[in-house]
């Protein structure tokens, strides 16, 4: 919120720029347009300051008091030209409202030499020199004697904006290489962790394959030594013996090698 010591000055700047251009399109409607001239440039001058002024006292801007002298030079300027067409009602009524603009705006200028400075912020800075370069540019599209206040006003908010916006950055980029390096720490060790959980599971992986492995190969030299058991009894024993049996003329038969005589009747 603006500071309550702004606020009527804001609330006259902005009812005196509302009614300063309806004085000027009222001008313009007038028969006499050519003698108007000098009140329609006073009357738009008028409204640019005044909408500046109220914004950067919305803003509570440590530069409220440079606009707000300029704004009671204009508004000074606004009213007396206007009243010497006080017949006219808009520019009776556009008089009133500057001269009430301009002592308010006075006030401001006399007591808000840094009292009233509340402006700590870089996008506060950067607002009020948006607002300035408006306001100067529309007094130098009017050819307004007034461009040449305003400017050096804008240079002054400008410059001090670029150097706390340059801080601010500079400040931003410090944080955020701290917390690069900070979450790029946090990063690693995370990675080491899965690393290590990784390596300890593949080694876990190639354990039990080895287990399995071993066992299959148990298996396999137990089914081996099985059938070198089976192969040496029974059945295969008989086959095996047989293969190896010679008959004689005398119905006689024996192992070769052995000794071993077995007698048997042939059919």
């Amino acid at each position: 919120m603006p500071n309550q010591q702004y606020q009527k000055c804001i609330d006259a700047c902005l009812a005196c720029a509302t009614i300063c251009n309806h004085c000027a399109v009222s001008c313009l409607e007038e028969k006499e347009v050519p003698n108007l001239t000098k009140c329609i440039r006073l009357d738009l001058e008028c409204a640019v300051v005044c909408r500046a002024s109220a914004e950067l006292m919305t803003l509570n801007s440590v530069h409220s008091s440079g606009i707000c002298g300029l704004c009671t030079t204009i508004c000074d300027a606004c009213a007396e030209e206007c009243e010497k067409h006080s017949a006219m009602e808009h520019c009776k009524e556009c008089a009133e409202s500057c001269q009430v603009c301009a002592k308010e705006a006075f006030i401001i200028y006399q007591n808000s030499t840094n009292k009233y400075h509340d402006t700590d912020s870089s996008v506060t800075y950067q607002d009020e020199c948006a607002i300035l370069s408006r306001a100067a540019a529309e007094l130098i599209s009017l050819g307004s004697a007034w461009s040449m206040q305003i400017s050096e006003l804008n240079s002054n908010v400008c410059n001090t904006s670029a150097d706390d916006f340059e801080k601010y950055i500079n400040f931003l980029m410090k944080q955020s290489r701290s917390r690069s390096t900070l979450a790029t720490d946090m990063y690693q060790k995370l990675m080491d962790q899965d690393k290590g959980k990784a390596e300890a599971y593949v080694t876990e992986s190639k354990n039990k394959e080895q287990a399995i492995q071993q066992k299959e190969n148990g298996k396999r030299r137990r089914r081996y030594v099985s059938a070198l058991l089976a192969a040496s009894m029974g059945r295969s024993a008989m086959d095996h013996i047989r293969s190896h049996v010679t008959t004689d003329v005398g119905g006689s038969s024996g192992l070769i090698n052995t000794g071993t005589v077995i007698t048997y009747k042939v059919d």
